[in-house]
């Protein structure tokens, strides 16, 4: 029997398909993770904005615009990368990581971000350290993918 087309080695081929969703995957993951580190200028941007006017809400608020919609185009980013992850079946963590990084952009962030502002400035702390989380989660989805791609 030819060992190139035994059953065996026909299960570990990989489809194609597959493969180009892992490179789009990879390559979303990138984006994702600069994106990521721009949030860090933005919100850098955003505080010393606020700085010119002290007093002056609104103008505080459109100085963080630039920030808040990053963080918008991420957790979109995250959602791609859930699905193409779903897609890839590259491995469980393809789909699981983007999928914690979704929850922690949608939903704790914002929740951390309005505690930062109306109850203690330990919130907004805490909305730095999990914006780091992300940053890390970002980068090891990116390098996960390069370290093993799926390969034919």
């Amino acid at each position: 029997m030819n060992v190139a087309h035994s059953p065996k080695t026909a299960e570990r081929q990989i489809a194609p398909w597959r493969i180009a969703i892992d490179r789009v995957y990879q390559w979303v993951a990138l984006l994702g993770l600069v994106l990521a580190l721009l949030q860090v200028a933005f919100a850098a941007l955003g505080f010393w904005g606020a700085e010119e006017k002290p007093g002056d809400q609104a103008w505080g608020m459109a100085a963080f615009e630039p920030h808040t919609i990053n963080g918008m185009v991420l957790y979109a980013v995250a959602a791609v990368l859930f699905i193409l992850g779903l897609l890839s079946r590259a491995n469980w963590k393809v789909w699981v990581v983007p999928l914690v990084l979704f929850v922690l952009l949608y939903g704790v962030q914002g929740m951390l971000v309005g505690l930062g502002f109306g109850v203690s400035k330990w919130f907004g702390f805490l909305h730095a350290l999990n914006g780091t989380v992300i940053i890390a989660g970002f980068a090891w989805i990116y390098l996960n993918r390069v370290w093993r791609p799926l390969r034919s």
